[in-house]
């Protein structure tokens, strides 16, 4: 009996040394060139709260960001490339980031998502507190489920859930 309690206690002692941060894998050492994400996103500013879905494509340094209202009737077409910003097909003479701010009052750090999904980087930004409290299995490798960003000096927080994360290149 006494050799049984060893036992378990022993079996106890070690599930609590259980490595709960996600396996890096050769899939997430290095960054893809060409990956797309979706998900839902939750965003507070000065404890207003607004949902939305999202699709962001990556192509290199261009991207393609949609957002979607919470019943879908409306959407908001963003694209980048390395010279100019469109907002729905029109040319805007903003970054994202101004862009974002003075249109919806926040901003999501999109050049930070890749870092963030494959490669597990996590902390502080400049701007941001980045933390995952969940991940997910896709394709055999832990990718972040739910993502929180606090920003450091404005009231924004943000939380993305992934639904869906495909690396093509």
């Amino acid at each position: 009996m006494k050799r049984m309690m060893m036992c378990f206690a022993l079996f106890l002692s070690s599930c609590s040394t259980l490595n709960t941060q996600p396996i890096k894998s050769a899939y997430q050492q290095t960054l893809p060139s060409v990956w797309e994400a979706r998900g839902r996103l939750s965003v507070s500013v000065n404890n207003n709260t607004k949902t939305s879905g999202f699709e962001v494509s990556f192509n290199h340094h261009d991207y393609k960001l949609i957002l979607t209202t919470a019943l879908g009737f409306s959407q908001i077409l963003i694209e980048s490339n390395q010279q100019k910003l469109w907002v729905n097909d029109e040319p805007i003479k903003l970054t994202f980031n101004q862009w974002m701010m003075s249109e919806m009052g926040w901003y999501l750090p999109i050049d930070s998502l890749s870092n963030i999904l494959f490669k597990n980087e996590l902390g502080t930004t400049r701007h941001w507190q980045i933390k995952v409290s969940r991940y997910q299995l896709i394709n055999g490798v832990q990718i972040p489920k739910v993502i929180g960003f606090n920003h450091l000096t404005k009231p924004i927080k943000i939380k993305l859930l992934i639904n869906a994360v495909n690396r093509l290149k």
